[in-house]
């Protein structure tokens, strides 16, 4: 195809105009036509209150014939600030095919919005759309806030009196109560201060960073830089490319204070929180440090992570060995281990990171049990595809719109096309895991190890070294069996099968964070919210920056993009709430002009 800029920019125009037009004039069927076969139409709480893909025109035009009556959008305009001007765009199917990738704007009377269209030519050549992606960025009225001049009360108050008068403020009468302050919940709360939402967060620990500092002690993010920047926080250009543990640690207190946080450390709330649905409002009681303080917020946001408590299996006979259980939760280094017999249950990351450290420590003998199906993959492949979707010298909020316009049901297709070449990169590492017994998987669907992150959060690790131990047999595999019981020396398997350890580490997962908020919430409350996490029937996660199905009660959970990305959606529904637009059918309804005049102060 041309690639000449002006040409791409044409292209762009015309289709955007034609797209424009039919949704004016609410033709669905015209709508559906410009689209491909195989394409998709994702909705971020535009024309609901929620979040929608769909797929091939059949089914765009059913859900547009449902959601345009009683809305106005538009016009549509290029984003030429976007970052992501008209340009050439490859199929990421290995199918070959070229199109054109833009970024546009557009209004509706409560919402201000972006998307972004990707174009395929067809068979003959006509350009339709591969995805469409609109979100919802702004309310009118309301928009996120910038930032400041610095300069206070004709430069005669300091920042010390004017953040103290604000912080007593937020503490008086917060609006939001956030539990958790990791990295999701620090991120939320710093959205939440940008769009004018009074804000707590609480956390149990003593600091902030406490639920990374007390993991093990070579703990290093397995994901790059360009992907674990924090929200208004990009690190700097001399950061490691792969963050350890401790310099994430760091990295988060200063974010804490950077962005003027609200944050009450070593503080818990009390099992039992009420919420009073005639007033919208909570009543939680909250042990700060010893003294019990009542709150009374609006929403109550879940940010103590999507894993909740360890989970330990119950073992017959454990208090006879005389050895050392731990969870891997509990493991801070090798260095105890050393000279002795350890058995690792489990092998997904956290395992190949404590059997690769057990072996440098001088463990004696390591044995990893495989209780299910793995899939592996390389650091060089996964910095390859980690090079794709967050490019190094590519802004952050540039990576992450781009990321939100892809499906995952999509990319679900995708990646079950693709794995093929994905897999043959990485044979010989998985030819020789396979010679010493290791059970390997392609994922769910052969998609390979991305959607695993969303379905299950676990089944796969990224090898950073453990599969060249287990190759040359420093790190021995046992699969196919569990633990039967243990013996004063030893465990025996449910084959029948005797292991003398001096260790027993199980690296067997967590909880979710449902079934660790059954404990405050009860579950009465926690029964009536959405299961969290993994994908629904359209290819979305569940129960995350959207509503739970429990009034006032959110979850706000993930990795480092979710925090980051997602929280923006989680503000404007509770924006939404707290100005009492939930009345509209959506944010592209028409409101009354009572209404308007409301949104609009």
């Amino acid at each position: 195809m041309d690639g000449a800029p002006s040409q791409l920019r044409q292209t762009a125009l015309d289709w955007l105009s034609r797209f424009s037009g039919y949704l004016a004039a609410k033709d669905v069927g015209s709508i559906a036509s410009l689209f491909l076969p195989e394409g998709w139409f994702r909705d971020s709480l535009v024309f609901t209150w929620d979040f929608r893909a769909l797929e091939g025109p059949s089914k765009i035009a059913s859900y547009l014939r449902e959601v345009l009556p009683g809305t106005q959008v538009g016009p549509f305009v290029l984003d030429d600030k976007s970052g992501i001007p008209p340009s050439k765009f490859r199929a990421p199917d290995y199918s070959g095919r070229e199109g054109i990738e833009f970024a546009f704007t557009f209004e509706a009377p409560v919402l201000k919005g972006r998307g972004i269209a990707r174009l395929i030519p067809d068979d003959v050549g006509t350009f339709k759309a591969f995805t469409v992606y609109l979100e919802a960025v702004d309310i009118k009225g309301h928009e996120e806030l910038g930032h400041e001049l610095g300069l206070f009360e004709g430069h005669t108050k300091s920042w010390g009196e004017v953040k103290a008068q604000r912080h007593a403020a937020v503490e008086q009468d917060p609006q939001v109560l956030i539990i958790g302050g990791g990295q999701s919940g620090l991120q939320v709360a710093a959205r939440f201060r940008q769009m004018d939402l009074r804000t707590i967060v609480i956390e149990k620990t003593a600091r902030v960073g406490d639920n990374w500092r007390n993991r093990y002690p070579m703990l290093t993010l397995h994901t790059p830089r360009s992907h674990h920047h924090l929200l208004y926080a990009p690190f700097p250009r001399n950061w490691p490319t792969f963050t350890p543990r401790d310099k994430l640690v760091a990295w988060l207190e200063q974010y804490a204070e950077s962005q003027d946080l609200v944050i009450w450390t070593s503080s818990t709330i009390k099992p039992g929180p009420t919420y009073d649905r005639s007033t919208g409002r909570w009543t939680v009681v909250v042990d700060r440090n010893g003294t019990e303080v009542v709150l009374h917020p609006n929403h109550i946001v879940l940010s103590a992570g999507l894993l909740g408590e360890p989970i330990i299996p119950k073992v017959p006979s454990a208090e006879v060995f005389k050895g050392t259980i731990i969870h891997a939760s509990a493991y801070q280094g090798g260095h105890p281990f050393t000279d002795q017999r350890v058995l690792v249950v489990g092998a997904g990351n956290t395992s190949a990171d404590v059997c690769q450290d057990l072996v440098v420590r001088g463990a004696k003998e390591v044995t990893m049990l495989q209780r299910s199906e793995t899939v592996v993959v390389s650091a060089a492949l996964k910095g390859q595809e980690w090079e794709v979707v967050f490019p190094e010298h590519t802004p952050s909020e540039v990576n992450d719109f781009r990321l939100a316009a892809m499906p995952l049901g999509q990319l679900r297709r995708i990646l079950i096309k693709n794995n093929k070449k994905s897999t043959e990169f990485d044979r010989e590492m998985h030819e020789g895991l396979q010679r010493k017994g290791f059970k390997l998987s392609d994922g769910p669907d052969g998609a390979g190890n991305k959607l695993l992150v969303f379905e299950r959060a676990g089944g796969y690790w990224i090898d950073v070294g453990v599969a060249e131990m287990i190759i040359d047999g420093r790190v021995k595999i046992r699969n196919g069996i569990e633990i039967d019981h243990f013996t004063s020396n030893g465990i025996v398997f449910t084959d029948g099968s005797e292991l003398e350890v001096d260790a027993v580490i199980f690296a067997t997962g967590y909880y979710n964070i449902r079934h660790s908020m059954k404990k405050l919430f009860g579950d009465e409350v926690i029964s009536k919210t959405k299961e969290v996490w993994g994908l629904n029937e359209e290819g979305e996660l569940r129960g995350c920056y959207c509503r739970s199905g429990y009034p006032g009660l959110w979850y706000g959970v993930g990795d480092f993009y979710c925090g980051r990305y997602m929280s923006k959606q989680l503000a404007i529904l509770i924006k939404s709430e707290e100005l009492e637009l939930t009345a509209l059918k959506s944010l592209a309804s028409i409101p009354s002009n009572e209404l308007m005049e409301k949104v609009t102060v």
